[in-house]
């Protein structure tokens, strides 16, 4: 039950992704089961950074957040939630540093700290 995070950033090219496990993954686990609900909105459609997604396989649920805002899918539809420090974001960020370059990784966090 694994958490599997694809950084929605690309266009042309693979996103990248990878899985959580261990510490970060308990944490994101617990701030995604904490979420307050929030406005409908509509997933980004443009070029670059369009979101992070997380999926978890069973039961199937996959989140996408979005510069505080997330929608979250699963077997009982679409539901709409908000998280105005943009913690979620930062917390799957945080778990792809092994991952990620490190100046998209810095060029990331800036936007999103910036977004609140």
């Amino acid at each position: 039950m694994t958490l599997r995070v694809i950084l929605q950033i690309y266009s042309g090219r693979r996103d990248p992704e990878w899985l959580v496990t261990g510490e970060l993954e308990t944490r994101l686990r617990d701030a995604l089961s904490g979420l307050v609900v929030g406005p409908e909105w509509d997933p980004p459609k443009r070029l670059g950074y369009r979101g992070i997604r997380i999926e978890q396989d069973s039961p199937a649920l996959h989140w996408l957040c979005v510069k505080g805002q997330i929608l979250r899918q699963d077997g009982a539809g679409t539901h709409w939630f908000t998280d105005p420090e943009c913690a979620i974001e930062a917390l799957a960020l945080e778990s792809g540093r092994p991952v990620l370059d490190p100046t998209t990784l810095d060029h990331l966090i800036k936007m999103l700290t910036e977004a609140h």
